[in-house]
């Protein structure tokens, strides 16, 4: 990247920020030393893009006030947004019936979310079982369950390296997982290109198989896999499982639209 590249990507980085602190603090806003101060910035810079944010229509000074809000130009845009339509569930449910009706056990699809995955299509089999993310719409940290790491797996490092330092002091203390374990799974999961869960775990008696699918530039977006009883996960059955799961992984990736919006925001997938 370039200098002038990493200059833009870093004004358009502090805008962000800008963005994201103005929505949390709502209608009463922020003056610019508080948001110079939570985003360590000087008061010159934060003022300077404010008020190229204000010339855009995005942000708005309070009348008689030193504090700055959000317009509704963002949520116009976010409005607008929600009036496309997703195909991803069609195209994932297509897949979760042939695994079903192949296997007889419980399938599942979920999408990444920032730092978590979000269950967006789950059917069950003739032998069911629960889910870490407890069905359509549950929400996990990346780096619970078979799925999250099938997908954790496949980022590039430098991704992997980023949601591990924010998710594992998420769930360290409930859930007992440190950082040399992932990193371990990561590992096994990169050789194998599937993950395989057979316990002990947070669910009793089941465990799980998952594999990432891609978009279309081959970035890894989701992971389609199976919640199965343990005792059903024999060695003789794996490759079988493994198979099918693989086959229908590139099967979604081929047939995904690259401008889908529930890439972007699972939520949108759970809507149709």
């Amino acid at each position: 990247m370039d200098q002038q590249s990493t200059g833009v990507q870093g004004v358009l980085t502090k805008g962000l920020g800008i963005l994201r602190l103005l929505s949390d603090a709502g209608p009463q806003g922020l003056r610019v030393t508080d948001i110079a101060r939570q985003l360590e910035q000087s008061q010159a810079t934060v003022h300077r893009l404010l008020q190229t944010l204000i010339a855009e229509g995005f942000v708005v000074q309070r009348q008689g006030s030193k504090s700055y809000a959000l317009t509704l130009e963002l949520f116009s845009l976010v409005a607008r947004a929600h009036h496309q339509e997703s195909s991803l569930r069609a195209i994932c449910r297509s897949s979760i019936l042939r695994i079903v009706g192949t296997l007889q056990d419980s399938a599942f699809v979920l999408l990444r979310d920032r730092y978590d995955v979000v269950c967006i299509d789950k059917m069950e089999g003739s032998y069911i079982t629960q889910s870490l993310t407890g069905g359509i719409g549950g929400r996990i940290p990346i780096g619970l369950g078979q799925g999250s790491i099938a997908i954790l797996a496949a980022l590039p490092e430098s991704e992997q390296n980023a949601i591990l330092a924010f998710n594992i002091p998420r769930f360290y203390q409930d859930d007992g997982i440190d950082e040399p374990q992932l990193r371990a799974r990561i590992r096994q999961t990169q050789q194998n290109d599937y993950v395989l869960n057979t316990g002990p775990g947070k669910l009793t008696g089941i465990g799980g198989i998952a594999v990432a699918f891609t978009d279309t530039t081959g970035y890894p977006v989701g992971a389609i896999g199976l919640s199965v009883l343990t005792e059903r996960l024999t060695q003789e059955r794996l490759p079988f499982i493994v198979d099918i799961l693989k086959r229908e992984a590139a099967a979604i990736s081929s047939n995904l639209n690259p401008f889908d919006p529930a890439l972007g925001s699972p939520h949108m997938a759970l809507s149709n």
